[in-house]
């Protein structure tokens, strides 16, 4: 059978083949944004061998089928993709998966209050390259303190490595670079503002939950004023309305940039966010020297799933979101309704795969110009494990070693340029604007009166 996923690009812009025989390993590889990118390293690699580690043996089973059912071509064997069952909190487990393999993909999520281990058994055991879809912000200053082990090493390593985070770090620095641009001579970055959209999750609804879930008791770490802030009570808050798409109001360039504009207007249009903690609301600014505010906020569909949360975060004590057994209790319970939400959201979808994705990510300048992106994909979960999977193929084509965020791996012209043409090259993708300067950036059209709810509740704590 065929991917079911149309591709919105030119043959001109799909990179090249990768030829080499490497071997990946891939924790979380039985989980639904496992074998997301094990479906794409075959394709964009197929001759590589891909090894899925997971804790059950069934499920392993049943990955290596569904990868392998995506690939008919790759032979009768199946030897390119396999199933180890390992524990990687384990670290005999751990050292027995990873010996051997060219590039280990950490995507055993959630990693909230979790230990870089991975990153640091792959330093020195003869990997070169490790990628994560990690996002908590403690997670990732624990992993850059390994930079100078893994650049001795030889080892390469790119974190928060997926869409959002990942790909939109890196649409942040192309946009602020173009703002830069327009500003002149000495202009700067102020403000940075990250929305993203989901519809559907593809069958990964109790994974992603619990994560959403753990993240409403989570501080959001953002930029004020030239300087990082802690919002205790902002996660989970409905900021309004975001219009992923560029409206013709807003593009005071009219020369056409990218592709699918239109189609994103159509298909996801204006939508409701909320606040969540997001890493790169912290990191990119910090990158960017941003001397204003940012902001990161996700929202999804139907409307009424955002209306509920809401609610709840309104209604259910912080400390009692930052329980996991909470968590996962609240996302186990939700997961026939996020089924039957799934499966009606894929009746009605005009592509037949219902798990629609779109990101905006804005910049302003210190001058006042401003310049936004919109990219779009037909599935959330093969976006995050295509753009995963290409994180991995570039830092292998092009070793770097040295552990880094995306937005500082890619703040290189040359090499923004070319991880971009390989995350918007995907199968699926049906809109990326790429930088346009627009009239003006605004922020959700609610996130001040968000911020002033947030402070009330800090200072009556």
């Amino acid at each position: 059978p065929s991917l079911g996923f149309s591709l919105h690009v030119s043959a001109a812009r799909q990179p090249a083949i990768r030829s080499n025989d490497d071997t990946f390993v891939i924790l979380g590889g039985t989980g639904r944004i496992g074998t997301a990118v094990a479906s794409h390293l075959l394709l964009r690699a197929p001759k590589s061998r891909i090894i899925l580690v997971g804790r059950d043996d069934e499920r392993g089973t049943r990955a290596v089928s569904e990868v392998l059912g995506e690939h008919p071509s790759v032979g009768d064997d199946g030897d390119n993709v396999s199933f180890r069952k390992a524990d990687w909190r384990n670290d005999d487990d751990l050292r027995s998966v990873i010996g051997g393999c060219t590039c280990l993909i950490h995507t055993a999520g959630p990693f909230l209050e979790e230990k870089p281990t991975p990153l640091r058994a792959a330093i020195g055991s003869g990997c070169q390259a490790y990628v994560d879809v990690s996002d908590p912000l403690d997670y990732l200053e624990l992993s850059l303190a390994m930079s100078g082990d893994a650049e001795e090493s030889g080892l390469t390593a790119v974190l928060a490595a997926g869409a959002f985070p990942g790909m939109s770090n890196v649409m942040a620095v192309e946009a602020a670079s173009l703002c830069r641009e327009n500003g002149g001579e000495g202009a700067g970055v102020r403000d940075t503002r990250f929305n993203y959209f989901t519809a559907g999750l593809g069958g990964s609804g109790a994974v992603n939950l619990y994560i959403t879930n753990l993240g409403f008791g989570e501080p959001m770490a953002q930029y004020q004023g030239g300087g990082l802030r802690l919002y205790e009570a902002l996660s989970g808050l409905l900021l309004g309305k975001v219009s992923f798409y560029l409206s013709d109001a807003e593009w005071t360039n009219k020369s056409p940039v990218g592709f699918g504009n239109d189609e994103a207007r159509a298909r996801v249009g204006e939508q409701t966010v909320f606040a969540w903690p997001f890493p790169e609301a912290a990191t990119v600014p910090a990158e960017l020297g941003a001397s204003g505010e940012s902001s990161a906020a996700m929202g999804t569909a139907p409307d009424v799933w955002n209306d509920m949360l809401g609610l709840l975060v309104a209604l259910v004590p912080r400390k009692l979101w930052r329980s996991k057994r909470f968590s996962q209790f609240l996302a186990d319970f939700s997961q026939p309704l996020v089924k039957a939400t799934d499966f009606l959201l894929k009746l009605t979808s005009p592509d037949d795969v219902g798990e629609t994705h779109a990101m905006r990510v804005d910049v302003t300048g210190t001058d006042g110009s401003a310049v936004s992106v919109v990219q779009a994909h037909e599935s959330f979960r093969r976006c995050v494990g295509q753009s995963c999977a290409e994180f991995a193929l570039d830092l292998l084509e092009h070793p770097s070693p040295g552990v880094q965020l995306p937005e500082q791996r890619y703040r290189n012209d040359d090499a923004r340029e070319r991880i971009i043409k390989r995350l918007t090259s995907t199968p699926g993708t049906f809109a990326y604007s790429g930088p346009v300067a627009v009239s003006s950036a605004a922020p959700p059209s609610e996130l001040d009166q968000a911020l002033l709810k947030a402070n009330e509740a800090e200072n009556k704590q």
